[in-house]
């Protein structure tokens, strides 16, 4: 059974979340500090100290969002070169599975519906691949 478009949804998704970990890592961490910055020149000198450790905080939690969307990301590219077509492969349907519920709690609805068209793909061709298999067997009986 070929995978191929299990392939190229994976490597679609990849591409996707190397998107929009940039976008987070670059774009919006950028934003919010600058616009956190702003905020602080209207407060007191009291205030500016503790805003000004939150907003660090906040930030490096956004860079480290970022850079795990990205790992996760460089995860399923390397997933999709090692696809093996005829087989079934358990913990590439189980990582699938799992990174597409991370997704859908982080409301990434696009990252999410790719991962799902894959998970869904790829659970159909596993079932096919077991019935031909279990055919095949009945046949040389």
């Amino acid at each position: 059974m070929n995978r191929r478009a299990e392939r190229k949804l994976l490597i679609a998704g990849s591409v996707w979340n190397m998107l929009t970990a940039l976008i987070t890592i670059f774009g919006y961490s950028i934003w919010f500090k600058k616009t956190g910055v702003k905020g602080l020149e209207e407060t007191t000198l009291d205030h500016v100290f503790a805003t000004t450790t939150v907003l660090d905080h906040v930030t490096k939690l956004i860079v480290m969002f970022g850079l795990l969307i990205f790992v996760g990301a460089i995860i399923n590219f390397i997933i999709s070169k090692k696809i093996r077509d005829g087989e079934i492969q358990p913990k590439i349907l189980i990582w699938i599975a799992c990174w597409g519920i991370f997704l859908l709690f982080t409301m990434d609805i696009i990252g999410f519906v790719i991962y799902l068209i894959t998970f869904v793909l790829y659970l159909a061709k596993n079932k096919a691949i077991k019935l031909s298999e279990e055919r095949i067997e009945s046949l040389t009986q």
